[in-house]
């Protein structure tokens, strides 16, 4: 059986920072995110025949997009504890997406975040 598969991209400015040690964090710092979510069915669905509808997605994600920028990620309660790493944005970015489209649970695969160019990172919900 196969899989069909889609994927949408946005983007927004925000800073953060990291944790180098147990006690000592580095400088905050801004970065052009871009966050794309990939949805993956075995089916489509009619009558677009489509795994998803984009509007849909992009409006969710425009949503999430427009709420982070210009934003110090850090001061978000979901990065409360100082790691605010990219694979914590992806986790947080797909959290959010499932939350607000009603298939996202059961369609979303994967979110990838690059925070630089060359530098991305990846959360897979509900996979170990």
């Amino acid at each position: 059986m196969g899989l069909y598969e889609a994927g949408v991209t946005r983007s927004f400015t925000a800073r953060h920072s990291i944790l180098i040690s147990s006690s000592e964090g580095e400088p905050s710092h801004e970065h052009l995110w871009r966050f794309t979510a990939t949805f993956r069915s075995s089916s489509l669905t009619e009558p677009q025949a489509v795994v998803v509808d984009f509007l849909d997605v992009l409006a969710v994600m425009d949503a999430i997009a427009s709420e982070l920028e210009g934003k110090d990620l850090n001061a978000l309660d979901y990065f409360n504890d100082g790691r605010a790493s990219a694979e914590r944005v992806a986790e947080y970015l797909a959290n959010q997406i499932i939350q607000r489209l009603s298939f996202g649970g059961k369609l979303l695969h994967r979110v990838e975040v690059t925070e630089a160019p060359g530098c991305s990172a990846a959360y897979y919900p509900g996979r170990a």
